[in-house]
């Protein structure tokens, strides 16, 4: 569907103002889920404990999942500049309320608003350099996106610290802060010229929106609630887990008979397009743990505090940013993109691989070089994989190809921090009673749960308590990062699967 060039009376255009505006609004996007890893066991200790942990990052998460492509879709009908405001104008509200929450229910509330929001941001900001930019030319932009993406990854950890430091203002603005920063991405984005696609007469595919919903967010919930909120052998387990089940075909039927479908099958019978979306799914499961994980790694195992946390993350952060300015210039360079994506799963396999064996005493060079060729082989491969997505459909199918591609990364992620954040959660419950037996006091649910607090209160703990935490934690993240491998291992046998076209050249379809 084309979209016309009317600009509005009055507004200026400037593309580099206006991706400036797309990438600020990314950038406060991403960070509201970097900077939460440093800041989530203050804030657990002091809402609600540490085995609500994944709920909070999980929420986010969740609703970016399912709202994604429902954005991507409204971006294709009725312009990505429109869409992509009103996705930041919610994303202000739900940076609001999660900052002014009294309690970790509202603030879990909040995350889930600033999720739906986030993933309006990131297929909207796609569409709308989709719109502006020519294919090959997209490279260079791909890769400020990424490194839009790196930066909140840098500053997440680092702000986060600073942020929950006794002398900081506090975890709250975590949130709040990036409201006034979102605000000028707005002001920035609004001068892109109001290219309206012409009028569909189909309504948009509500049913269809609804039931991928459900199948993507019950899968999240079955993962990580599994096992913490109910024993897996409970008959919660198959009910939810038929659910799922049930949704999914149905989402499957109903974009197959749907008149305008959220997610069009045709997108689904190009094999890049397909590979891309799989390979994205695949990678989301990968990165996101590691971002959320291991700052509390530094922090419960390692002793150190928020701020030398975040420092300490600079390994993965700093190899993703330049991996992603690397590969943007690359691109538009050669024209060619698959050689990326491979090296980047190569690289995720090899991190994981240095990462499996942690234990609380593996050396600090050994965490770093993980962290390394996690960071780098993150840049090479999150949104290289989108371009590739929207390069393999027509010019009226570009923000729903975008849109599928992120959805599908951020499933992978959602999935990811859910199932990982139980399986942690799971590893603590087994062996922190038998701690607290050896130690002469109660082994009861409730007094498991005191001992997750924050890092502080893990330090404050006797010292045979405390190393039993801390041995627990890792113990159960080292089996994240085994569980995580072969995950890796078939993205990168996706990626070389896949059949290679150079990207094409022409200016976008008027």
């Amino acid at each position: 569907m084309t979209e016309t060039r009317a600009a509005p009376a009055g507004t200026g255009f400037s593309t580099p103002a206006v991706l400036a505006g797309a990438l600020v609004a990314l950038f406060t996007g991403s960070l509201t889920n970097t900077i939460i890893g440093i800041a989530l066991p203050t804030i657990a200790g002091e809402l609600g404990g540490q085995d609500r942990v994944a709920w909070v990052a999980a929420a986010a998460l969740l609703t970016m999942t399912a709202a994604t492509p429902v954005w991507g879709k409204l971006a294709d009908r009725r312009g990505s500049r429109p869409m992509l405001l009103a996705a930041i104008a919610l994303f202000v509200a739900g940076s609001l309320a999660a900052g002014l929450a009294p309690t970790m229910g509202w603030l879990i509330a909040g995350r889930a608003v600033q999720g739906a929001a986030s993933g309006g941001i990131l297929a909207c900001a796609n569409a709308l350099v989709a719109v502006l930019v020519p294919a090959r030319e997209r490279g260079r932009y791909t890769g400020w996106f990424g490194l839009s993406f790196g930066t909140a990854s840098v500053a997440g950890p680092l702000l986060g610290g600073l942020l929950v430091t006794p002398a900081g203002p506090g975890w709250r603005w975590c949130f709040l802060g990036v409201v006034p920063v979102t605000l000028v991405a707005a002001a920035l984005v609004r001068l892109a010229p109001d290219r309206r696609p012409d009028r569909r007469d189909t309504p948009l595919d509500h049913l269809g929106a609804a039931l991928l919903a459900l199948a993507a967010g019950g899968l999240v919930v079955l993962l990580s609630a599994g096992g913490v909120a109910w024993p897996w052998s409970s008959p919660a387990t198959p009910v939810l887990a038929g659910a799922v089940v049930v949704s999914t075909l149905l989402a499957v039927l109903r974009e197959q008979r749907a008149a305008d479908p959220i997610l069009a099958p045709r997108l689904f019978r190009s094999r890049t397009s397909t590979i891309a979306c799989a390979t994205s799914l695949l990678v989301g499961t990968v990165m996101f743990g590691g971002i959320i994980y291991l700052p509390q790694f530094l922090q419960v195992v390692h002793g150190h505090d928020a701020m030398t946390a975040g420092l300490l993350m600079l390994p993965q952060v700093g190899t993703m940013i330049v991996a992603s300015a690397v590969v943007g210039r690359l691109i538009v360079r050669t024209g060619r993109w698959k050689r990326f994506p491979a090296a980047g799963c190569a690289l995720l396999v090899a991190g994981l691989a240095v990462l499996a064996p942690l234990t609380p005493a593996t050396p600090a060079w050994q965490v770093a070089a993980g962290m390394a060729l996690l960071g780098a082989g993150t840049g090479l491969t999150q949104q290289v994989l989108v371009l590739a997505a929207q390069d393999a459909v027509g010019p009226g199918d570009v923000g729903v190809a975008g849109s599928s591609a992120t959805f599908a990364r951020t499933l992978g992620g959602a999935v990811g921090v859910a199932a990982f954040g139980a399986l942690i959660a799971a590893r603590l419950r087994a062996d922190l009673p038998a701690a607290l037996t050896a130690a002469g006091l109660p082994a009861t649910d409730d007094d498991v749960r005191r001992l997750l607090g924050t890092p502080a209160q893990v330090a404050a703990l006797p010292a045979p308590l405390a190393d039993a935490v801390r041995a627990s934690y890792t113990h159960g993240l080292a089996l994240v990062f085994l569980a995580t491998l072969p995950v890796a291992v078939l993205a990168l046998v996706a990626v070389l699967l896949v059949r290679e076209t150079a990207l094409g050249e022409g200016a976008p379809d008027p």
